[in-house]
């Protein structure tokens, strides 16, 4: 799969799979303002520094509701959601500090929230975000709310579609 821009969007489709061909392709997405990219199911996302599209984008939201496959956190968040019914689904955000790990958390609740209209946990776990950070950031020369801690958010579904309880520690 290439993108408009002639990149491909999943660097498992290179031709010549090396250190320098990967360097290169994620550059030149960067460069055009593709900060994300696929290695297979893998996403690969470089922080953009700079505003980015959210779930409160109603064009981008219904795309990945709809089964859009482009990379993005977005695509991510709709598949773990569409595979409930097969078990658990898990969804790892790492990174060093300055990353957008906690923006990329909240993207995916925010995403979460808005399949999930009658259901109030992710919402209600975004909320709490703010608090929790509050507690536990400081100002880095990179970032001027880093993270100082680590967090694991648990939502836990009754049935496929439907989450029952949640927690964050």
């Amino acid at each position: 799969r290439n993108n408009m821009a002639g990149q491909p969007d999943d660097l498992l489709s290179l031709d010549v799979l090396s250190a320098d061909t990967i360097a290169d392709t994620v550059e030149r997405r960067f460069a055009s303002r593709q900060n994300a990219t696929w290695v297979g199911e893998i996403l690969l996302t470089l922080n953009p520094w700079a505003p980015h599209a959210s779930a409160d984008d109603a064009v981008l939201l219904e795309d990945y509701t709809q089964g859009a496959t482009s990379p993005h956190v977005f695509a991510v968040a709709a598949a773990a959601h569409a595979e409930l019914a097969a078990g658990k689904q898990y969804i790892v955000v790492s990174g060093e500090s300055g990353a957008g790990k906690t923006e990329c958390a909240k993207s995916v609740l925010k995403f979460i929230a808005q399949l999930e209209e009658e259901a109030p946990l992710p919402a209600l776990l975004l909320a709490t975000s703010p608090l929790l950070e509050a507690f536990g950031n400081a100002s880095t020369g990179r970032n001027s709310n880093s993270s100082r801690f680590g967090k694991l958010i648990e939502v836990h579904y009754s049935s496929a579609s439907a989450s029952a309880s949640a927690s964050s520690s």
